[in-house]
């Protein structure tokens, strides 16, 4: 009896030390499963998660991770805030709508520290001051979105008599209605109405709201305020690796635009060129450059939200410093 109770033991360390090995190896064990839905249809602002995929950066931090489009950034943080997705990639402003009607949601990472909103017009209009230069002007505006509520703060922020120019609704259809010389001038996402008209030979030229006086922050990783509590050290994976991917877009851009397009190959290549320096350049902030890629303060966050308020989107108002953080980002 005693001989057949030390040969099982043995046995059984035999299997348990294999079992290690495996696992040690990575051969036992899959990657963490999780779902990564971003703010729209692929495009090359999202070339950073693409990277981050295709490089290993994931792997490395043994997460398999989904990559999913996504139907704007307010549908984004839906998803995550009723845990359909552990992470989203939404606007800084739909992240304190969202916890301001209570979703438990929280922006880990800030990847665009500025608003990509702006007035687009052909070069020939030579538009430099907004407040003269509009006079006579049709301008086409996305009057029910949210760019379009800013350029309403906007001209009141500016005291711009609208009254000098026309106004029309153009939603979703900024470029072919310049192109159409229907209208003088688009407000909309730069990067992608005047780049589009620039991928098609058209000269065009833009000026942001941030150049206006009207600075935001964009497009923030997002998760769920419960996977933060429950489970931290997934958070600080993911948000990891995703930083990764961006910083190796940010200073190899060219290999980065190969590995979007390869991982896309029906996009549009020359859009996409001149889409992504324009992008990497949204990264940039004093505060980025202090503190890494990332990086938000409570201040800017204040701000925006005071913005918001101002623009009637939001009514109410809350601590922000529930909407971010910055634990998750390693420089």
């Amino acid at each position: 009896m005693i001989v057949k109770l030390n040969t099982l033991a043995r046995r059984t360390i035999v299997q348990l030390l294999c079992l290690a090995c495996l696992t040690a190896s990575g051969v036992a064990s899959a990657g963490d499963k999780v779902k990564l839905r971003l703010d729209w249809s692929f495009g090359a602002e999202h070339a950073g998660f693409f990277v981050a995929r295709e490089k290993g950066f994931f792997k490395e931090e043994n997460l398999e991770v989904d990559l999913l489009p996504g139907e704007g950034s307010s549908v984004t943080v839906k998803l995550v805030g009723n845990g359909d997705a552990e992470f989203g990639y939404a606007t800084a402003e739909q992240v304190l709508l969202a916890a301001a009607k209570g979703l438990p949601v929280r922006s880990v990472a800030v990847v665009l520290q500025q608003n990509p909103n702006a007035l687009v017009f052909r070069e020939g209009q030579k538009i430099q001051d907004i407040k003269t230069d509009l006079a006579g002007k049709t301008v086409g505006v996305m009057f029910k979105s949210s760019t379009g509520k800013q350029w309403e703060a906007l001209k009141r922020r500016m005291n711009i008599d609208a009254t000098k120019f026309k106004e029309v609704p153009a939603d979703q259809a900024i470029v072919p209605l310049i192109t159409a010389n229907r209208i003088d001038v688009g407000v909309g996402f730069y990067f992608n109405e005047a780049i589009r008209l620039r991928a098609a030979g058209e000269a065009v030229n833009w000026i942001t709201f941030t150049q206006l006086g009207m600075p935001m922050y964009s497009s923030a990783l997002v998760t769920n305020e419960k996977l933060i509590k429950s489970n931290p050290d997934l958070v600080k994976r993911v948000t990891r690796a995703v930083m990764k991917g961006w910083m190796f877009t940010q200073k190899n851009p060219s290999d980065a635009l190969k590995i979007f397009l390869a991982a896309n190959p029906t996009i549009d290549p020359k859009f996409s060129e001149l889409k992504l320096p324009e992008v990497i350049k949204l990264m940039q902030s004093d505060d980025v450059v202090q503190n890494g890629l990332g990086h938000s303060t409570e201040n800017a966050w204040s701000s925006l939200q005071n913005d918001l308020n101002s623009m009637g989107i939001m009514d109410t108002k809350i601590d922000v410093r529930t909407a971010f953080t910055n634990e998750f980002i390693t420089r």
